[in-house]
């Protein structure tokens, strides 16, 4: 049994929810209720429901409550997905909204893409949805010098934005070769209350860099996904003859 009182209530939820007492979508009592049940004040329960919420089994709902989160498996991110316009079929089923607008550059898209701040930008923010519940947010920057695309499409097949790096291509900017770095860290405010995690919920994030034959920044991508749920994966390209390959 967990020795801390908050670390106790939260063992018991969790077990409550693991073995099905308590189901995708429920809600859970008020603090108030819990308080009164587990014999623990407010801050006590309010540590408690923090745990849980870091862990990716409660999402809050302001104003309304602390409910169960549909569980979605892992989310995949593919590093050598350089071209494609399709969400893999080995991940979860995500709906996709985009919006986009013309940003100048800060110091981080500055240094990212190669340019003296106040650049101008066009963004596109994608954020996928899960069973209602957003899991995914992709921020993807393109220099208003390099292209002007056409309005976003209404329904991207993919919530990180790799749409964009074919729709280059339909209007003559070819990526020749593209770059992800990928980081463990905690969200800020925003990303926290856009994804609805807690704050202390470890996510992935991941800086993907696109460039042309020149050399030339065409495309940056700052990609932030919950950690409880995710993955990067890598593949190295097949081995061809010569190199220890078999027939």
């Amino acid at each position: 049994m967990a020795t801390n009182r908050y670390a106790h209530i939260a063992d018991d939820i969790r077990r409550q929810i693991t073995t099905g007492s308590l189901s995708a979508g429920d809600q859970l009592p008020s603090e108030t209720v819990l308080a009164r049940q587990y014999g623990a004040s407010h801050v006590t329960v309010r540590e408690a429901i923090q745990v849980l919420e870091n862990e990716g089994l409660i999402l809050r709902k302001h104003g309304r409550g602390n409910f169960v989160r549909h569980t979605f498996g892992r989310i995949a991110y593919y590093a050598d997905y350089a071209s494609a316009n399709t969400w893999p079929a080995d991940n979860i089923a995500v709906e996709v909204s985009l919006r986009s607008n013309e940003v100048e550059s800060g110091p981080l898209l500055a240094s990212l893409l190669r340019l003296p701040l106040k650049a101008r930008l066009t963004e596109y923010v994608y954020l996928g949805r899960h069973s209602g519940a957003p899991c995914t947010l992709a921020r993807v920057y393109v220099p208003c010098d390099v292209a002007k695309l056409d309005a976003p499409l209404a329904s991207p097949t993919t919530p990180l934005g790799d749409d964009i790096r074919v729709r280059l291509a339909e209007v003559g900017v070819e990526v020749t070769h593209t770059v992800s770095r990928v980081t463990s860290r905690l969200p800020d405010a925003e990303e926290a209350w856009t994804l609805r995690i807690g704050a202390g919920t470890a996510i992935l994030s991941i800086e993907r860099i696109s460039v042309d034959a020149s050399g030339r920044v065409v495309e940056a991508a700052l990609l932030v996904l919950p950690g409880h749920s995710s993955e990067a994966i890598y593949e190295s390209p097949a081995p061809t003859r010569g190199l220890g390959a078999t027939a």
